[in-house]
């Protein structure tokens, strides 16, 4: 009989958020989602653009337990998407979209660059005193 090693369901304490290396260019006012199941044999990260920011760039990055970056996904906005696994208990991220290869990660960042606000006009009466 074979027992499969669970991993802790993905979390804020499970796989925790973290600054970007680079935070005088990529801001975490993006949006950090994760999803796996019961006894997750893998997950999913989601990182989404802040509403109303319109960023160029979205970037996550996944560091290990020492805090070394082990994987670095950057896109498109309005949303990245990664897998993670579930390894004897660990989570890992494959090293790169096609690769067999996976590392151990222990937090995440999530972050965006190039954000600009919504600008919007009023409409005149709808002001309240």
């Amino acid at each position: 009989m074979t027992v499969s090693v669970c991993c802790p369901i993905l979390s804020t304490t499970s796989l925790p958020k973290r600054n970007p290396t680079n935070p005088t260019v990529f801001h975490q006012c993006s949006i950090l989602r994760r999803m796996s199941s019961t006894c997750p044999v893998d997950g999913i990260v989601f990182c989404d653009a802040a509403q109303e920011t319109n960023p160029t760039t979205m970037q996550v990055e996944f560091f290990n337990a020492a805090g070394a970056v082990v994987r670095t996904v950057t896109g498109a906005p309005p949303s990245l998407v990664v897998n993670v696994y579930c390894v004897n208990g660990a989570w890992h991220v494959r090293t790169s979209p096609t690769a067999t290869t996976t590392v151990p990660i222990s937090t995440v960042s999530c972050a965006q660059t190039g954000s600009t606000g919504a600008d919007r006009a009023l409409i005149p009466g709808t002001a309240v005193n």
